[in-house]
């Protein structure tokens, strides 16, 4: 401190600080959104005649970007019922 006040690098350490909080909340719930679009996606792509094309154009993405969500994917969830029972326990993202 300096004459009472705080130093000009402990209000910027301070704001730095907060901002890299605000940056890995916003990372978590970007981690999170994807899960979720990768299983909807994976559910669409195991309904009854859908295919790569059909869920891009519904969902306003390339199918290459859908072709690369349904390998990624399925690392993750083994089966359209486990992407079902993921978006059931997060229904409320």
């Amino acid at each position: 401190m300096i004459d009472g006040r705080r130093s000009q690098y402990d209000m910027h350490r301070d704001r730095a600080r907060v901002a890299i909080a605000r940056q890995k909340d916003a990372a978590e719930r970007e981690r999170e959104a994807r899960a979720v679009r990768d299983a909807e996606i994976l559910a669409m792509l195991a309904t009854e005649g859908a295919s790569l094309g059909s869920v891009a154009a519904d969902v306003g993405l390339s199918k290459s970007m859908v072709a690369y969500i349904d390998r990624t994917a399925r690392a993750s969830f083994q089966s359209a019922e486990q992407a079902r029972a993921y978006l059931a326990q997060h229904s409320e993202a």
